[in-house]
């Protein structure tokens, strides 16, 4: 009877390193992203900016063009948004290697051998989708969403576009993420 515990207690105890191990990846990556916040909090003026850039850029010389706030909470709540999101965007490599040291033991050389030039490539891939949306696609959104805009004439109202800053940095933030993550796609 002592020699079916003593095993049941030695099949237990590598499952608990393994989730001490993964509690202590976690750890260090939410370390990390809690530090890129601060970081990031600090600098969220000079990113709200760079996020901003490409609207500005498309109304750039037309009169009256501003990005609004309907609420007095609103600006705030997305200067912390847009920290988190740096944040996390910074710490993306550094999560993925966590993940590989974690996941590598249990993996055989072949294995790692193909692994490996995904998980390089990972940060590059999803550089170049948001890269794509910041340069291309958001300029040529932004054209075309304000082509909807009308002058508006007798008996008819003119519809003007009243960006709030929370809906734009949303919409951009969602986008980069998205074209990220899709760029890490197999293309068939």
């Amino acid at each position: 009877m002592s020699d079916t515990n003593e095993t049941l207690d030695e099949g237990k105890q590598p499952l608990i390193q393994h989730l001490v191990e993964l509690r202590s990846r976690l750890i260090k990556s939410l370390i990390l992203i809690t530090v890129m916040f601060v970081v990031a909090y600090i600098f969220a003026d000079t990113i709200y900016n760079f996020l901003v850039q490409p609207y500005a850029d498309a109304v750039q010389g037309e009169s009256g063009r501003r990005l609004i706030f309907t609420a007095l909470h609103e600006t705030f709540f997305t200067y912390l948004k847009v920290a988190l999101f740096a944040s996390i965007f910074v710490s993306l490599p550094f999560i993925l290697i966590q993940i590989w040291i974690f996941v590598a033991p249990g993996l055989y050389r072949n294995e790692k051998t193909v692994v490996i030039p995904y998980l390089i490539a990972t940060p590059i891939l999803f550089l170049l989708g948001a890269a794509l949306v910041y340069y291309f696609i958001m300029p040529l959104a932004i054209k075309f969403f304000l082509s909807f805009e009308s002058i508006g004439g007798q008996g008819t109202l003119p519809i003007q576009l009243e960006a709030k800053v929370n809906e734009y940095l949303s919409l951009i933030m969602r986008l980069i993420f998205a074209f990220g993550i899709s760029f890490q796609l197999p293309a068939s």
